[in-house]
């Protein structure tokens, strides 16, 4: 065993259990590295603690740890418009919830942000309480996302008859796309650790790209048709482009300007 395949069986990566995201995994089973199943915000945390080396990283979180992490690639997850996962569903209209108690899902970290952007800054909404987890019956709005946004596309509590697709207002307000996630390496690692993970994660995203109906039909949610599944994923830019940087540094320029980078 050479050195760094050595160091590459040492390294960490996380793997985000969400639909949109699974066209990067159709290799993983034979990954050369240790895999653990982690939700955004949990990754965050995980890397920022040094537990995870490798993986697809909230934005939000990204522009925090820059410092010790870089990006592979450009790989992520980004999209020009709605993306029918990033939702804030309410009991009444958007721009109707200054002073509204908001329940987060507790999985989320850029998604937090981007809503605080567009509630508290784009409309000017004043006295909204973000509050993780909470009942529906406890709130006026539900911000949700993955494949329990999904899911609740057909589901949703009663009452709740207004829904914001947060990828479509981030459009209208900035006329870019949004990065809702990167993939990233730790700074610190060899460079031919970095190089050949580099490497093993375009094969393995190529693969994906070209078997999308199949990786669709393996991610059905509830009330979802294949059909419906793969046109969602064809809704995404995998390999990041110009515009896609561009809407990245905006959000960073925004979180910055409003004291919202660190926010949890």
């Amino acid at each position: 065993m050479n050195r760094s395949h050595k160091l590459l069986t040492g390294t960490v990566a996380a793997r985000i259990p969400y639909a949109n995201a699974a066209p990067f995994y159709a290799l993983w089973n034979d990954a050369p590295f240790a895999v653990r199943n982690l939700v955004p915000r949990d990754l965050g945390r995980e890397a920022e603690a040094g537990g995870v080396d490798l993986g697809l990283m909230a934005s939000g979180d990204y522009l925090r740890l820059k410092d010790r992490f870089e990006i592979v690639g450009p790989f992520g997850v980004a999209a020009r418009g709605p993306v029918l996962s990033v939702l804030l569903y309410s009991r009444r209209p958007a721009a109707a919830l200054g002073d509204a108690l908001i329940s987060v899902t507790p999985e989320t970290s850029t998604s937090i942000r981007l809503l605080r952007l567009l509630l508290d800054v784009r409309r000017g909404l004043t006295g909204i309480r973000y509050v993780r987890g909470l009942e529906p019956r406890q709130a006026a709005a539900l911000l949700m996302i993955g494949d329990r946004a999904m899911r609740m596309r057909d589901q949703r509590p009663e009452g709740f008859t207004h829904t914001l697709d947060l990828g479509a207002d981030w459009l209208e307000w900035t006329n870019l796309s949004f990065v809702y996630a990167v993939w990233v390496i730790r700074r610190a690692l060899d460079p031919e650790v970095k190089r050949e993970l580099t490497e093993f994660l375009e094969s393995s995203l190529a693969a994906g790209l070209a078997n999308l109906p199949e990786i669709a039909r393996q991610q059905i949610e509830p009330g979802w048709s294949a059909e419906e599944t793969e046109a969602y994923l064809r809704r995404f830019h995998y390999r990041l482009g110009p515009e896609d940087l561009a809407g990245l540094d905006r959000f960073e320029a925004l979180l910055h300007q409003h004291g919202l980078r660190e926010v949890d």
